[in-house]
């Protein structure tokens, strides 16, 4: 059931910024439903959804083989500021609120998910946000998930759904080769995040790349040898390794878990990862592994044949995949009708994404017709200050 994932509306929902609170003078752009979309308010996603695409690089912006990427993700910040439009709409003539309670809840339980106040903002730091953004993109999530609940109500999946399910996908979905079933605790290691952030600790320093990646080098031996302290202590007794996941494990998603990953196929993780799970035995521990989020000791807890899953073992992920199916199912429904009949006014035509569309269709013609070379359709970054050069 890994594989059985609903992508849709997820990175828009994600990268919906809030409005500008105070002061915002900027230039309107377009109406949704009389409410009006400002050029800082459009600038603010824009510049999310960017960061998020270049994962923290830079990109210069007048360099001709980005324009491309830009006009991509100019239409889809201005379908994300239109579609957040749409659920405070729907949500306004519902009735439906969120108070300042109800976000600091989601917001608390957020944090204790990922490791604590020190771990959270440090993602945000990462990620370039401020929290009053990030407030402003949760209390968005849980009016859509409360709008979610108003259309679709108890109309849950009945077993005979989840079992007609399973027959029918059974052969694509449930039929697996040989899997592991497997622990393991993880101390984040991943180069490019390190980077960042001694980026961020370093930010007045103007560091040169030489300084920079010696810094990076010394942070990952910290961490391998934070890693090997704690193999060392799972082997003198692999009785508490459980403990020792919850204890020190930064994968946030199974610390909690004891580190318990289920069982998984090969092909599901990482090469090296794999490698390494599927060669040791049930009971045992690995040595400290190294892949590019960083470096794990994993522990085998079970082996599992080629076969089918039985349904028994994969009903509950059913239900739930159904259940999300329908409600995700049901928001693409009202969205698609709301906006059919929604006031849209484009106040600035060039924010129109029909206009959009055509610009990027006569971007594409030209590039045809160009040099005959095939042009790199990868981000180009900018050029380095000649302070930030390296002497």
């Amino acid at each position: 059931m890994k594989k059985l994932t609903l992508g849709f509306l997820a990175l828009s929902l994600m990268l919906l910024g809030g409005c500008i609170k105070k002061f915002d003078t900027s230039s309107p752009i377009m109406k949704v439903n009389g409410r009006v979309i400002t050029e800082n308010m459009f600038q603010k996603v824009f510049k999310q959804s960017t960061n998020a695409m270049l994962q923290g690089r830079e990109l210069d912006a007048k360099n001709p083989q980005n324009k491309f990427l830009l006009l991509i993700n100019k239409n889809s910040t201005v379908n994300t500021l239109i579609l957040m439009e749409l659920i405070k709409y729907e949500a306004d003539q519902r009735k439906l609120k969120i108070t300042n309670k109800d976000i600091d809840t989601a917001v608390k339980d957020i944090i204790t998910k990922i490791g604590g106040q020190e771990k959270f903002e440090s993602i945000l730091a990462l990620s370039k946000l401020d929290e009053d953004t990030f407030r402003d993109n949760v209390k968005l999530d849980l009016l859509k998930q409360k709008l979610v609940e108003n259309i679709v109500g108890n109309n849950g999946a009945s077993d005979e759904e989840v079992k007609k399910f399973y027959e029918e996908n059974k052969e694509a979905h449930f039929k697996h080769g040989e899997q592991v079933r497997a622990a393991h605790i993880l101390i984040s290691a991943s180069e490019a995040d390190l980077k960042d952030a001694v980026k961020n600790e370093n930010a007045t320093a103007n560091l040169s790349e030489d300084d920079l990646n010696k810094k990076v080098q010394e942070k990952l031996k910290e961490k391998q040898a934070k890693a090997q302290d704690i193999l060392q202590q799972a082997k003198k007794d692999p009785a508490k390794f459980e403990e020792l996941a919850k204890k020190y494990s930064e994968d946030t998603s199974t610390a909690s878990k004891g580190g318990d990953l289920g069982f998984f196929p090969k092909e599901e993780m990482v090469p090296d990862f794999s490698k390494v799970a599927f060669a040791t035995k049930p009971g045992q521990i690995s040595d400290v592994v190294k892949t590019e989020f960083g470096y794990h000791i994993i522990k085998v807890i079970d082996r599992k044949e080629a076969g089918a899953t039985p349904l028994d073992e994969v009903a509950v992920h059913i239900k739930k995949y159904l259940e999300s199916k329908k409600k995700m199912d049901a928001l693409r429904t009202l969205i698609e009708t709301s906006r059919q009949s929604a006031s849209i006014v484009y106040l600035n035509e060039s924010y129109n994404p029909d206009r959009i569309q055509k610009e990027l269709k006569a971007l594409q013609e030209m590039n045809k017709n160009s040099a005959p070379a095939q042009q790199s359709t990868k981000p180009v970054a900018e050029k380095p200050k000649e302070q930030d050069k390296t002497e």
